[in-house]
């Protein structure tokens, strides 16, 4: 962990908890808050930085606020929009996470991903594409369809769940008793409690395999502050989280929040994890940053060492293959051969890896996010 790192993890701290910190006048804060923008959490620690160099980061800050309130205003329009045509729909990350912080406004924004009963689902589509959604469905990714209005990026998901983490019976229960939250004034219907935080656990842990960084790991710190004490995990959520294999990942993620990030010490049921895999994970959190946006393109090639051990190759290489080989999309008697594809794209891919990156070096990192990932038994039961 390099300097700038640790005062980053200093300065959330400070934000979030409003610890006792004192900064030193020779910090580097420029290496700061570029680490923070990898990390997508800008908006928690600029306001420790001297005026001078606030001043040069103040338009990059000023556009992710201007974001956020964006978001906001059209998140309200679509519910309202689906509300007043009989449409139950709840939102997903975004102002379900937010919500938690001491100031939601925070929380770095994306996409709108939102969610409603399947039944729905195809009355929902039409709705949006008669009121200007601009709609965009992607065969490969079965998971949502891309929606697009004025430049804001929604995902209507048909299903949350990730691949070896099936969360389905708890969300879809959700809509049993969707709550109404409000972020300045602005109304949006979310998950309960349950529901809502293994949607927050799964998120983190399924981008673990492909580069997951501290705003994804603070959407889980600030839910287990708010909602997880140790009533609640012991009766309900440790139940539920071992159902769908991510208890030990539940476990051993917050026990590192504590460590690292200053989660209250009072939260018990964390403490039985191995704190070398909560420095583990720390570290690897460090280097890749925001969905692996610190090792740009050299980081492909550590993901997919990591999906080759776990899955195995030929699994790999057809289920890849098929998802990028536009051909098949359209010849579906193709299949057979996805796996030659997804070989000779991995080639090429390989070889502008070697020019980019050091090639063995993304090797061995993407073992130990294998090996690590094995240990954190996501989706594992």
């Amino acid at each position: 962990m390099n300097k700038a790192e640790q005062i980053l993890l200093q300065a959330i701290q400070k934000s979030l908890w409003n610890r006792n910190i004192t900064f030193s006048p020779d910090i580097d804060w420029d290496a700061v808050l570029q680490e923070a923008a990898d990390q997508a959490v800008l908006g928690i620690v600029i306001g420790f930085a001297p005026t001078e160099i606030q001043k040069e980061w103040k338009g990059r800050a000023s556009a992710e606020m201007a974001h956020f309130i964006r978001i906001l205003h059209s998140q309200g329009q679509l519910y309202m929009l689906l509300r007043d045509n009989g449409i139950p729909m709840v939102i997903l990350k975004g102002t379900a996470a937010a919500i938690y912080y001491p100031n939601p406004s925070q929380r770095s924004m994306g996409d709108i991903d939102f969610l409603v009963p399947s039944e729905h689902f195809e009355q929902a589509r039409e709705l949006l594409e008669q009121n200007g959604y601009t709609i965009k469905d992607d065969p490969r990714v079965p998971r949502h369809i891309h929606v697009d209005k004025e430049g804001i990026i929604y995902e209507l998901h048909r299903f949350f769940s990730y691949e070896g983490i099936d969360l389905e019976r708890f969300v879809n229960d959700g809509f049993r008793n969707i709550k109404y939250r409000s972020i300045c004034g602005i109304d949006f219907p979310m998950l309960p409690k349950l529901a809502n935080g293994l949607v927050l656990l799964g998120h983190v842990a399924q981008h673990l395999k492909s580069g997951v960084g501290l705003r994804q790991v603070i959407d889980w710190m600030m839910y287990v502050s708010c909602e997880l004490n140790d009533s609640f995990w012991n009766d309900s959520f440790c139940i539920a989280a071992r159902e769908v294999g991510l208890d030990t990942v539940a476990i051993v993620i917050t026990r590192m929040c504590q460590v690292y990030l200053g989660l209250s010490e009072e939260i018990q049921w964390c403490k039985e994890a191995d704190i070398d895999l909560c420095s583990e994970l720390m570290d690897s959190l460090l280097s890749s940053g925001n969905f692996d946006r610190k090792r740009g393109r050299g980081a492909a090639v550590e993901t997919v060492r990591s999906m080759i051990a776990r899955e195995g190759l030929f699994r790999h290489l057809q289920t890849a293959g098929e998802y990028n080989w536009k051909a098949y999309h359209k010849h579906k008697w193709l299949k057979p051969l996805a796996w030659i594809y997804q070989i000779g794209r991995y080639a090429k891919q390989g070889f502008h890896a070697k020019r980019g990156t050091h090639l063995r070096e993304d090797l061995a990192r993407g073992k130990r996010r294998s090996n690590m990932i094995n240990q954190l038994k996501i989706g594992k039961q």
